[in-house]
């Protein structure tokens, strides 16, 4: 299963041109595992408040496909390719809402971590929850990314 959210560009996210700067990727990617998340019952802020504990990105990889443009809405669809045992994989499609054309893709890992810094492992109740979010990865060489969504 996918996690779908939406998103709108903002006049700030894009160059003169008016196409979305490259960082705005990074910035999707959080809005959907955030809610992602949320959808599994763990908000960024309770898991700090509650569990004293942290996910830090500790990778990001982005590819543009196509442009996207000031105020054109977009769907952020998010899913798990894996779960270790202090780390999980986020995976990302980014697509025009209006034309379903496919404007980036790429992932982002986390690692749990207590407030110093120290890597923890991930809490089981963190695991389990994101189970309806995981797809298996794909073998090297498949292309993935332009699969319907599910």
């Amino acid at each position: 299963m996918r996690h779908i959210t939406t998103a709108r560009p903002r006049y700030g996210d894009t160059d003169q041109g008016g196409v979305i700067h490259h960082r705005t990727a990074i910035d999707w990617f959080e809005v959907g595992r955030t809610e992602m998340l949320r959808d599994v019952g763990f908000s960024y802020a309770a898991f700090e408040r509650d569990l004293k504990l942290r996910l830090p990105v500790v990778e990001a990889h982005a590819e543009y496909k196509t442009p996207a443009f000031y105020d054109d809405e977009v769907l952020i669809e998010s899913w798990i390719t894996d779960v270790g045992r202090v780390r999980f994989t986020v995976r990302h499609r980014i697509l025009d809402k209006a034309t379903s054309r496919l404007i980036l893709t790429g992932h982002t890992a986390l690692a749990c971590t207590d407030f110093s810094g120290k890597v923890r492992a991930l809490p089981p109740e963190l695991s389990s929850a994101l189970v309806p979010y995981v797809e298996p990865s794909v073998p090297s060489g498949r292309k993935t990314d332009l699969s319907p969504s599910t």
